[in-house]
């Protein structure tokens, strides 16, 4: 399923729009978007959303959905929750393909493994991380 529309939050800088990685608590998701531009959403599974730009070629971000239960089940002995403790988002993402792994050897699951990879790749290259104060909020 793909679905486009302008990114939810795009974080403004000194009037330019700076790459930040957003827990939205009420769709208790994550979101990365690296461009201020039109995106092109494309649903992985239940837990991942891949962005693409209006090409729908090049990869520009990524939406976790369901981070809370990750990050309570998998992630959050791991932090120290305050201002400055930030959540590398390549662990999140890490987490959750190790939970579906064994899913993942089927033929039909080719696509959904080079999703994972383009995800982990962006987050990897991007050095994603959501701050704790987020969360904390939650």
């Amino acid at each position: 399923m793909t679905q486009a529309h302008q990114s939810e939050a795009p974080e403004v800088v000194g009037g330019r729009y700076a790459p930040t990685a957003v827990y939205f608590m009420d769709s208790d998701c994550v979101e990365y978007v690296k461009e201020d531009a039109f995106c092109i959403y494309e649903r992985v599974d239940d837990f991942l959303t891949l962005i693409f730009d209006e090409t729908e070629y090049n990869l520009v971000g990524f939406k976790l959905k369901g981070f809370m239960c990750v990050f309570e089940q998998h992630l959050k002995p791991l932090y120290e929750l305050h201002d400055k403790q930030f959540i590398d988002l390549v662990s999140a993402i890490e987490t959750a393909f190790s939970a579906i792994g064994h899913r993942m050897f089927s033929v039909e699951s080719e696509n959904r493994v080079r999703a994972y990879k383009a995800a982990l790749k962006l987050a990897h290259n991007d050095n994603v991380k959501l701050w704790g104060v987020q969360l904390k909020a939650a």
